[in-house]
């Protein structure tokens, strides 16, 4: 009984700790009535909520260190839709959300929510061999691998969709598919939007999230056009904004570009909010990324992607935490609202079926949202491409 008391008042302790925190280390929020704190708070549906567990037999996961290649790959994860019980269902578009190095699903959780309640069925999983429980410890280089993994995914989640009688029947659109990723999930979500062979055709819109993109050069992004937008955090020491995120419009002029000022890299994930007393949770996100990718750079890997006839600079070289974390970064869930909140104005100004609802957001973008967000700067393209409706009957 003793025991029970003393593991009780611990409990009570952490607890009361960990409100206190909540309410010293709360965000900043979004000026009463703006468009913005109007957009954070949107919702149209109830949210529904899947556990999936799919194989893909058609490929293997190779060996990684001390662990033997595998036949299959195996992936979990989980589908946000909205929570339509009763006939008659409409469909609505997919959104396919890729985790970055040493993270798992859980770092979109915060996005599919909030994406769904919008009206969108969004699926994320585990990559096989970049996931942070991955056996063997996360492997950077099996990146070249998840497009596939991602096209996989849509093929089982279309399939459903038009299965009688399943949890997803009828509810996703097949000509209106997104990607996005932090990352190296926003790496992955480029791959599938511009790769000549890792692509996807079906991938109508696309967001990168802190995805590395140095090595792309501006051939890279003449293979297609269509919708996308780069999210970058000015903190940001994994994948330095200045290197990535920056010159991005130099090299894709059809692309958005958001920046965050203040934001940090490893913030753009949904768990690191529980971190939020941190000046800055790069300090956690480079201790995880240099300790699990120890000897995986050391030998070049970018020809697994292709070479300079397709847009791939194998001389880049990227910089990983080299410059000092910066201390005093944005709250990170103020970080992850601004966040969620243009994913959400970026999906629905591209994959919405509602011409209103894409000006409304389109109108937000371009021009509501960084003069009510001081730390937001919004890009515009120089020669936008607007929605994957254009053109279609």
């Amino acid at each position: 009984m003793k025991a029970l008391k003393i593991s009780f008042f611990i409990l009570l302790v952490v607890a009361l700790g960990l409100m206190g925190m909540s309410v010293v280390y709360a965000p900043q929020g979004f000026p009463e009535g703006s468009m913005t704190d109007q957009r954070a708070a949107l919702h149209h549906y109830a949210i529904r909520s899947e556990s999936i567990a799919l194989r893909d037999d058609s490929r293997s996961t190779q060996a990684n260190k001390d662990v033997p290649a595998k036949a299959g790959r195996e992936f979990t994860g989980l589908v946000f839709s909205p929570n339509l019980d009763a006939p008659p269902r409409k469909p609505f578009p997919l959104v396919i959300y890729s985790h970055g190095f040493s993270s798992s699903h859980k770092g979109g959780e915060y996005l599919g929510r909030y994406l769904a309640g919008l009206g969108f069925v969004v699926a994320m999983v585990d990559f096989p061999l970049t996931n942070m429980y991955a056996e063997g410890g996360p492997f950077v280089k099996d990146v070249v691998n998840q497009p596939a993994d991602v096209s996989f995914l849509i093929d089982v989640l279309l399939e459903r969709s038009q299965r009688h009688g399943d949890t997803l029947s009828g509810l996703i659109d097949p000509e209106r598919i997104g990607v996005m990723g932090v990352s190296l999930g926003g790496f992955t979500s480029t791959l599938l939007a511009y790769h000549p062979a890792m692509g996807d055709p079906r991938v109508d819109a696309a967001i990168s999230i802190a995805g590395p993109s140095s090595l792309f050069t501006d051939r890279f992004f003449t293979s297609r056009s269509l919708p996308f937008m780069m999210i970058g955090g000015t903190y940001d020491v994994l994948v330095p904004y200045e290197a990535n995120a920056a010159p991005f419009q130099t090299k894709a002029p059809n692309a958005w570009l958001m920046s965050i000022e203040g934001g940090a890299h490893t913030a753009f994930s949904g768990p690191t909010a529980a971190f939020r007393f941190l000046d800055n949770v790069d300090v956690i996100g480079c201790w995880a990324v240099l300790r699990n990718t120890q000897g995986d750079l050391d030998e070049p890997w970018y020809d697994l992607l292709g070479d300079e006839s397709i847009g791939i600079d194998q001389q880049d070289q990227p910089v990983l935490c080299e410059d000092p974390v910066p201390n005093d970064a944005m709250n990170v869930v103020q970080q992850q609202w601004i966040t969620q909140v243009a994913v959400g104005a970026f999906f629905e100004m591209t994959l919405s079926s509602d011409a209103q609802k894409q000006g409304v957001a389109r109108e937000f973008l371009a021009n509501t949202f960084a003069s009510e967000i001081a730390e937001v700067q919004v890009r515009t393209p120089a020669a936008p491409v607007t929605s994957v409706l254009d053109g279609k009957e």
